[in-house]
């Protein structure tokens, strides 16, 4: 019998010289030539100049699907974030092969080459760019893509701090998210502080729920981290003693700013003179003479000093993959005890002779954050709503109480 297909030879049932399955080139190989793309996309900047002599470097302010916006920045750490440009990623980089869902991220800092090319397929007045490199970066925001997660979602890069904005009420304040966001700050090396707005509200709520908001504050205090209470929609907001200390905090810093839908980040933004951007609509034609601020992460400057990457509310949230020993190392609280467990492997969940439980017990460990740290070391809390034991040497991703839209930039504003 001869078999027929027009993309192979006329061959006999039978002949193992022309299996289709032998003729196949592994997987490893065909994608040898996108892993090198990768590599030479991110370059370190003392070589950007190499092949790109006319080039110029810029920082990332904000990502869409199929463009980006950058801003001119010679000087690290003098961005004209006024000087908006249209960006694509150089067409060769298009194929390589990437760990994470985006090319760029707001904050990388890349280099950029002039052109007069509709690149991005947009009517735009203004000038168009592509970029050629991604420097290396110091700091990463990041989560698992909820919908790849063979895929990393870098939410941001290159940031100091990681600003943890929630409210007292309207919505509630979730101990538990801000957890979350302390292990990730904690694992990044980035420095977190927490904000609670609306305290205003809090006077209005039961005095059993006051007292347990204070104890918390005071457990996140009693560990060293900075804790500030506002209430920013007040009209003497500038003037009170916490608002100057946020100031102080913020001022040289570029700070990565997330919570909640109705936390109410963008009031709190407001009150540091962050620079005019105009809302544009979101469609295909469309003529920039601003970035969009409601809907995207962006990246704002400050006029009482510093950066702030805004970002839309959040609704749910999926950490890094995490084994439990890089868990227990994102609550401080746990490193004076984790050396002196009996056993190495220790989860303390409930092996024997656990320094962590012997601490708990003491009230040296707080309650409260130590069944944080079993929910999520178990997946027990957030949406997940699974209990699964990494005793087996298992490495899972972790869900917040609340999560980015798919495309970080899509969802809903506050």
């Amino acid at each position: 019998m001869v078999r027929k297909d027009k993309n192979w030879r006329h061959f006999e049932d039978g002949d193992d010289r022309h299996d289709r399955t032998a003729r196949m080139k592994p997987r490893e190989k065909k994608s040898s030539k996108s892993s090198n793309l990768d590599k030479e996309f991110t370059v370190v900047e003392s070589k950007w100049m190499d092949k790109f002599p006319d080039g110029f470097a810029a920082r990332v302010v904000e990502v869409h699907k199929r463009f980006a916006f950058i801003s001119p920045e010679q000087e690290q750490g003098q961005i004209k974030t006024r000087d908006v440009w249209l960006a694509t990623i150089a067409r060769k980089f298009l194929q390589a092969k990437r760990e994470e869902r985006n090319f760029v991220v707001v904050g990388d800092r890349v280099l950029c080459t002039k052109t007069s090319e509709d690149n991005a397929g947009l009517v735009t007045d203004l000038p168009q760019c592509v970029v050629q490199h991604l420097a290396p970066r110091n700091t990463l925001i990041k989560r698992l893509d909820p919908h790849r997660r063979e895929l990393e979602h870098v939410l941001a890069s290159n940031v100091d701090q990681l600003l943890i904005v929630a409210s007292y009420a309207g919505p509630t304040v979730k101990w538990g998210l801000i957890d979350r966001y302390l292990v990730l700050a904690e694992l990044q090396g980035v420095r977190p502080i927490i904000v609670l707005n609306k305290k205003d509200l809090l006077a209005t709520e039961k005095k059993e729920f006051q007292d347990d908001c204070l104890a918390n504050v005071n457990i996140y205090k009693g560990l060293g981290y900075q804790v500030i209470s506002v209430q920013a929609n007040s009209a003497n907001a500038k003037k009170n003693i916490d608002f100057q200390e946020l100031k102080m905090t913020l001022k040289g810093k570029v700070t990565m700013l997330s919570g909640h839908s109705g936390v109410g980040k963008s009031s709190l933004v407001n009150l540091f003179e962050p620079e005019l951007v105009q809302a544009v609509e979101k469609n295909e034609a469309i003529s920039y003479k601003g970035r969009h601020t409601t809907s995207y992460a962006s990246f704002i400057k400050l006029g009482t000093g510093g950066y702030v990457i805004d970002t839309p509310g959040i609704r749910s949230f999926v950490l890094q993959d995490l084994s439990f020993r890089e868990l227990s190392s994102g609550f401080v609280e746990f490193m004076e005890w984790t050396s002196k467990c009996k056993y190495e492997d220790c989860r303390h969940i409930d092996e024997p002779e656990c320094a962590i439980q012997g601490a708990r017990a003491e009230g040296k460990i707080a309650e409260r954050r130590y069944q944080s740290y079993r929910g999520i070391l178990l997946g027990t809390t957030g949406r997940e709503g699974r209990v699964r034991d990494i005793a087996k040497g298992l490495i899972l991703g972790r869900e917040l109480e609340g999560d980015y839209d798919e495309d970080f930039g899509v969802s809903e504003e506050e």
